[in-house]
């Protein structure tokens, strides 16, 4: 068998690279060593190349059934029939993609799709010459460089909002008929379950290998050449996670793989590797290559419609990721050091599978627990997006949401390109429930006077245990007029709701700095507090994020004047308090008091 890469000659490094050139200017392949669809008939023997275990790459039977003119607007696809034993026992199978297939001894393309639950192993071969063009006309907008959250940061930031919207843009992008890439993974297989219509949406086949790492070295692990494994890593270190294709031609240091696109995006910058093939898991549903990656050893730099293109010994940029796990059930604190692959709509979602699946790995958390996370989104220069907070009987939802949304806002903000420098997370595990509702609320007084001291007392109920009381103060302004008012008592989800009302220049975002601020302040509001807070009367405006409180009433008029461009709010303020607790509070309560002259 004929290797590619770094063992092939000159010679045919520059027969291959003429080749592409010409291929990218619109002429003829070379036909010794390529042969075009016009050349295909109905009935012609062929075969492909591609790894079903371990690094051996074999010689698969095929035969041209059709070519498929017009497959697509623009593109032409040729249709073929697996005739050796293993196809046919297995059907069309995930992570085959970007197998070389042979016509007569010269490449012909590449296996790109098939059918999931067909009889018989029937798939589409990508023609070389497609192939060929990708990364030929340098992208006008690279990958990095788009902005398509969609999300309206006129308004006020509410994370559980955006991680809705962003994860349901996600569960729907995989529309076309491309196989899906099988996803290959370290991580216990019902965590990748739980996030199958999200992996799914982004073009994978989540596949659950826990546990399961290469047999051999991975200095064994082979080179870049027609037929043999194209991994793409996007979580690497302690645990993995990483997408499995074939690769298609390698011309120099440039390989060529899948056949179909990743995502279409053009320019990329997406970790490279070689692999290792386990097994081919037969299935009536779907069959796939259950894969390990090699280490990372160049770089995807193209991705279109027609395939990938990376290139070899080219290092890519990644994300450094630290998770620290402290369980209940575990013996030792758990570190795990990784990288994640740098990409805007996809790094956010890989880090929420990491880090569900390094809470998991020793077993999947009872029904009553509580989690105690903490962790920072580091930017350059040090700054950071600190995240600390507590969750209790909802798995890692509110921990994943946290950390998907800092990272996910930052990469996709519309204001400034962030490069985040690292991301470190902390969790502590309990098997118990840890939250408690308000169930009553008294005061030591109803009347009071300005600058005099209420005390109220709640009265908490938890899951299973007895009532509680706690006391929680609140000051009442030395300047505050004579009147009716009411105080509220707050558990987090409510006092974020009160402030975001009362406040909603505080969580919007017109650049990059008041994005940071916004999350900061949001991801500060902690679960395990009691709060309490008493609107009091404001004069004075909000221009943007500037806040101009306690003006003379004459000048607040002038600045309302209709002709101002700039966007006034009516400022609000009021009082507050709050108390830590070693639960989570939800529900609320409201008193009303008289503050006497």
């Amino acid at each position: 068998m004929i290797k590619y890469g770094a063992s092939t000659s000159s010679s045919l490094i520059i027969l291959l690279t003429l080749a592409l050139t010409l291929s990218a200017a619109g002429f003829s392949l070379d036909t010794s060593g390529y042969i075009g669809i016009d050349e295909i008939r109905p009935d012609m023997e062929a075969y492909c190349l591609s790894v079903f275990s371990g690094t051996e790459i074999e010689k698969f039977g095929l035969k041209i059934l059709s070519v498929v003119r017009g497959a697509k607007p623009g593109q032409d696809m040729i249709l073929v029939l697996g005739t050796d034993k293993r196809f046919q026992h297995s059907s069309a199978v995930h992570g085959c993609s970007g197998s070389s297939v042979f016509i007569d001894g010269r490449l012909a393309g590449a296996l790109a799709a098939g059918w999931d639950g067909s009889l018989d192993a029937l798939y589409l071969v990508r023609p070389i010459k497609d192939m060929l063009e990708v990364g030929s006309v340098e992208p006008s907008i690279s990958a990095n460089d788009m902005r398509a959250s969609g999300f309206d940061f006129s308004q006020p930031l509410n994370l559980e909002s955006y991680y809705q919207q962003s994860v349901g843009e996600l569960q729907n992008q995989h529309q076309d008929s491309r196989m899906l890439l099988p996803l290959s993974s370290s991580l216990p297989g019902q965590v990748l379950q739980e996030h199958d219509y999200a992996l799914k949406g982004m073009g994978f086949l989540p596949v659950a290998a826990s546990g399961l790492l290469p047999s051999r070295s991975f200095e064994e692990v082979g080179d870049y050449e027609r037929g043999s494994v194209l991994s793409l890593v996007f979580c690497g270190g302690d645990i993995s996670l990483a997408a499995t294709g074939t690769v298609t031609e390698v011309v120099g240091d440039q390989v060529y793989g899948f056949g179909h696109q990743y995502k279409g995006q053009g320019a990329i910058d997406l970790p490279m590797a070689t692999g290792v093939i386990h097994t081919v898991v037969a299935s009536r549903k779907s069959s796939f290559k259950l894969s390990s990656p090699g280490p990372v050893s160049g770089t995807l730099c193209f991705d279109q419609a027609s395939g990938v293109r990376g290139t070899i010994g080219q290092m890519p940029k990644t994300l450094p990721l630290r998770i620290e796990v402290d369980r209940y059930n575990d013996p030792k604190s758990r570190i795990y050091d990784c990288y994640l692959a740098v990409d805007q709509s996809v790094t956010p979602m890989i880090l929420q599978v990491v880090l569900d699946g390094a809470a998991n790995m020793q077993g999947p958390m009872p029904l009553e627990h509580t989690i105690r996370y903490s962790g920072q989104v580091t930017l350059p220069g040090g700054e950071s997006i600190v995240i600390d907070n507590t969750s209790s009987d909802r798995q890692t939802s509110e921990m994943g949401r946290d950390f998907y949304s800092a990272v996910s806002l930052l990469m996709n903000n519309p204001f400034e390109e962030v490069n985040i420098h690292s991301v470190d997370v902390k969790m502590i595990m309990e098997p118990v429930n840890k939250t408690a509702s308000v169930w009553a609320v008294d005061v030591n007084r109803t009347d009071v006077y300005p600058g005099q001291t209420l005390t109220a007392s709640v009265t908490l109920r938890s899951y299973r245990l007895e009532e509680q009381s706690v006391t929680i103060s609140l000051e009442i302004p030395k300047t505050l007029a004579p009147g009716n008012y009411k105080v509220k008592i707050l558990g987090a989800d409510d006092y974020q709701s009160f402030v975001s009302k009362m406040a909603p220049q505080k969580f919007r975002a017109v650049d990059l700095n008041s994005l940071k601020t916004a999350l900061n302040t949001l991801l500060g509001c902690r679960r395990d507090r009691l709060y309490a807070v008493m609107e009091t009367p404001a004069s004075g405006v909000v221009i943007r994020q500037h806040e101009l409180g306690q003006l003379p009433g004459t000048k607040t008029l002038l600045m309302q004047d209709s002709k101002r461009l700039q966007p006034l709010e009516a400022y609000k303020a009021w009082v507050e308090n709050h108390i830590g607790m070693d639960m989570i509070v939800q529900g609320s309560a409201e008193i009303e008091i008289t503050v006497k002259q």
